[in-house]
């Protein structure tokens, strides 16, 4: 069994179609669950009609980050393995099979889905991407195909393992993928599609793009320092 998390902020123009997919391609025993964080479009009207048995909305009366809001998800979560995917319908939940599969046949502790076809986009955003790759591998210590990829499955414990570490905000992902790697874990990396979202973009508009670089550059060594004293004291 596995928990589906969907960290959602007004996304009401593809939330729906991410929940009915998703829902399609889990078993019965699989959930998903739905962290509305403050959403202050018609998300939370969208998510109060949607009846699946499998379906748990949590609802934050304020918008606290992504972070808080895949963790909350998390806590809440009852299987043994936590897998993520966002609300914007840039990743496709029809891959969550095929990542499941992997990770079963593997043992591994977490899969990630690539985005290859970030690789054919704008050159500048392809050495942002680059840059922040290859930093994350050194302080990983292990290869990394895609470092913030938003569509991954996980060992609930092993999200667990760093959860003083992550930021409230973005980019939770990133932290989890350079101290899962400095602890030894099993990540394994499988090619996914990745299409245009459907909304605005909660990341890069304007300069908050060159800015949200910069912050995600400055958190790896900053978290992987802050780790280390954490687990010696």
């Amino acid at each position: 069994m596995f928990s589906l998390i969907i960290p959602t902020f007004n996304e009401e123009g593809a939330v729906e179609d991410i929940i009915r997919r998703a829902h399609t391609m889990l078993s019965a025993s699989d959930e998903i669950i739905v962290v509305d964080d403050g959403s202050t479009d018609a998300t939370p009207g969208i998510l109060k009609k949607i009846a699946l048995p499998n379906l748990h909305v949590i609802r934050k009366p304020h918008n606290e980050g992504n972070g808080i809001a895949i963790m909350t998800g998390a806590r809440a979560a009852k299987g043994e393995w936590i897998a993520t995917i966002d609300a914007d319908d840039t990743y496709r939940p029809e891959d969550l099979p095929h990542l499941w599969k992997i990770l079963q046949e593997n043992n591994a502790d977490m899969v990630v889905g690539s985005r290859e076809g970030l690789k054919l986009g704008k050159p500048l955003h392809h050495l942002a991407r680059e840059c922040l790759r290859r930093l994350g591998q050194f302080f990983a210590h292990q290869a990394i195909a895609d470092i913030n990829s938003g569509l991954r499955i996980v060992r609930k414990s092993l999200i667990e393992q760093f959860v003083h570490e992550y930021p409230d905000r973005f980019s939770l992902h990133i932290v989890l993928t350079v101290l899962a790697g400095r602890s030894g874990a099993r990540i394994l990396y499988a090619p996914i599609s990745y299409g245009p979202r459907i909304g605005n973009s909660k990341l890069s508009p304007g300069m908050l793009g060159p800015w949200n670089f910069m912050k995600f550059l400055m958190l790896i060594p900053w978290v992987v320092l802050r780790s280390s004293r954490y687990h010696t004291e």
